[in-house]
């Protein structure tokens, strides 16, 4: 492709030589050889700072010579110095345009320093001239974090109905118990609504987004989610809930972050029961080419419409790690919430909750994915509660299963099932739960 290229470097070398030898009398402290090998060594030493540097002496002497640039591209990307590296990646691919890994390390300097097109161009030739199936995983991998980047930047409106129809043994997480025995000692009976019920559900959403690239690393972020709950033995319990949010999404070095607002009314049986809304921030960070680390942060109230009593406050953080592999996708979080009551006589009502999760989904072709999630809770509460006498000690844990198919880019069929069980020192707190659920999902 450049049968002359080695001429062209030697003779370009040449003309380097005389001109450093007319203005300077610079002696030469180490060869080609010597300076490809310290190099080297200094990289494998993670030592990039001062390989990028002997790189950065020595470019007008041996910049040119492939593996000299490839070593000074390597010092450059792991400094985060991502045109010095595109410029050396690409004087080592002009001398030997077959050398893939070269080639490789381009495209990837290319998607740091954001010119996303050059680097998926450089992907596409790698994959059509690769034989091995190892480094073809590797490319159509990131390919796809080429492709993500390119559509996470572009102008996009997405909407998504769903629909679903399922059982329910305990509509209201309520308890098997008829009685609820209050720190004296009288029982206290139960209505009918405090006990579990079980129901059939019909579940319908409609979500909406929109985003607004204001520059390659920029977006505003505006989204809307409505979603209905039908319970047609216990319309009691229907409730209609909505979810309006927006926010900003930039770029801080390797840090993805968004800074937002949301607002979530909720109807339950016909009548406004409550507006919860608050402020959030979130900031993601890619470990490598599997890990990535994710923290979330924000504050949120709860303003109840029927009862002053039952307003609150919280403040959480999450951190998540997820890993991904082939056909496996993992995800870690712990969370801590601290709820406080606005009223100072319902302070019974305030605890800190912790949660941890685990999800996994595993993609058994390119229709079918399963996905299962394992989480527990754990509620400590503040102080003595009125009506039984102790500060209320409580877990949670659930267990849930999950089927996909994708019958196209913009329909999906989907199966879930749900486990929960709350254990809990006071009895009529204590309630198990069990959920089916089959739905179709369409995006457009």
């Amino acid at each position: 492709m450049y049968p002359n290229a080695r001429l062209i470097r030697k003779i370009t070398g040449l003309c380097t030589t005389c001109l450093l030898m007319v203005f300077t009398t610079k002696t030469l402290a180490i060869t080609e050889t010597q300076a490809i090998k310290k190099l080297n060594d200094l990289i494998v030493a993670k030592r990039f700072e001062q390989a990028y540097k002997l790189a950065d002496e020595y470019v007008m002497d041996f910049g040119g010579e492939p593996r000299f640039d490839y070593l000074m591209g390597l010092a450059a990307m792991s400094l985060r110095r991502y045109e010095e590296a595109v410029f050396a990646f690409e004087r080592a691919v002009i001398v030997k345009p077959k050398w893939q890994q070269a080639r490789f390390q381009l495209a990837k300097a290319y998607f740091r320093a954001d010119n996303q097109p050059a680097a998926k161009s450089e992907l596409i030739k790698l994959k059509g001239e690769n034989t091995d199936p190892t480094f073809a995983a590797q490319l159509d991998q990131y390919i796809e974090r080429v492709d993500e980047a390119i559509m996470a930047k572009r102008r996009q409106f997405t909407q998504i109905v769903s629909f679903s129809a399922g059982y329910d043994t305990n509509v209201n997480s309520g308890t098997t118990e008829d009685f609820a025995i209050r720190f004296d000692g009288v029982p206290v009976i139960l209505s009918d609504e405090s006990k579990e019920i079980a129901d059939n559900t019909f579940n319908l959403s409609y979500q909406l987004s929109y985003q607004e690239p204001f520059s390659q690393k920029s977006l505003l972020i505006g989204s809307l989610g409505l979603f209905r709950v039908e319970l047609p033995d216990t319309p009691v319990y229907e409730r209609t809930m909505a979810d309006v949010g927006l926010a900003w999404q930039d770029e801080l070095g390797e840090f993805t972050y968004q800074v937002g607002t949301f607002y979530r009314p909720m109807q339950l049986d016909g009548s406004h029961y409550h507006d919860q809304y608050g402020y959030y921030t979130n900031w993601s960070l890619p470990l490598d080419q599997n890990w990535a680390l994710r923290l979330d942060t924000g504050f949120g109230k709860v303003d109840n419409r029927t009862s002053i009593l039952l307003d609150v406050r919280d403040v959480y953080a999450t951190v998540t790690t997820s890993y991904r592999k082939g056909r496996w996708q993992h995800a870690f979080a712990a969370n801590h919430t601290d709820i406080r009551s606005v009223e100072s006589n319902t302070k019974h009502n305030s605890y800190h909750y912790y949660k941890f999760d685990y999800r996994s989904n595993y993609l058994l072709g390119s229709n079918h994915m399963l996905s299962l999630e394992l989480q527990w809770q754990k509620f400590n509460y503040d102080v003595v509660h009125p009506a039984f006498g102790v500060v209320r000690e409580e877990d949670f844990v659930r267990a849930a299963l999950g089927w996909r198919y994708l019958f196209n880019d913009w329909l999906m069929l989907q199966a879930n099932y749900r486990h929960s069980t709350k254990n809990s020192n006071v009895p009529v707190y204590a309630y198990d739960r069990d959920e089916y659920l089959l739905g179709i999902t369409m995006q457009f």
